[in-house]
């Protein structure tokens, strides 16, 4: 222990590291929601609208009529959830478009490598893991 003890309260800080600490993950939930929203296709923007985002369940529903040519509406639905988040909880980012998969393999002009993997390898470049 440093001479003259803490300045505060022990409880203090470990509050002020707690915040600090979900600052940090809403950030990189942030950069996640926004990397596959934004590198997600919009022909239709089907795949796009059924990303979806959650709080410790993953959400797999799909909607074949869900559509969000402006982006906007996804993004707001990924931040009401990043807005619930609390300690100890798990951000999920799912789409089961039944067509996903190929996407994510590359078989789109707009996405040719992809739109998850490459939004991660980004996230992890960026903080320097």
């Amino acid at each position: 222990m440093a001479k003259g003890g803490w300045s505060g309260k022990p409880t203090d800080f470990a509050l002020e590291v707690e915040d600090d600490t979900m600052v940090l993950f809403r950030e990189l939930c942030e950069q996640a929601s926004r990397g596959v929203i934004y590198r997600a296709p919009i022909d239709t923007s089907r795949f796009l609208a059924n990303n979806n985002f959650s709080v410790n369940t993953p959400d797999e529903t799909f909607d074949e009529n869900k559509r969000d040519p402006s982006r906007s509406i996804t993004l707001a639905d990924a931040r009401r959830a990043m807005a619930a988040l609390k300690p100890g909880d798990s951000f999920h980012i799912v789409n089961t478009t039944p067509y996903g998969t190929a996407l994510e393999g590359g078989h789109s002009a707009q996405a040719p490598a992809g739109i998850y993997g490459v939004t991660f390898n980004s996230i992890k470049e960026h903080s320097g893991s």
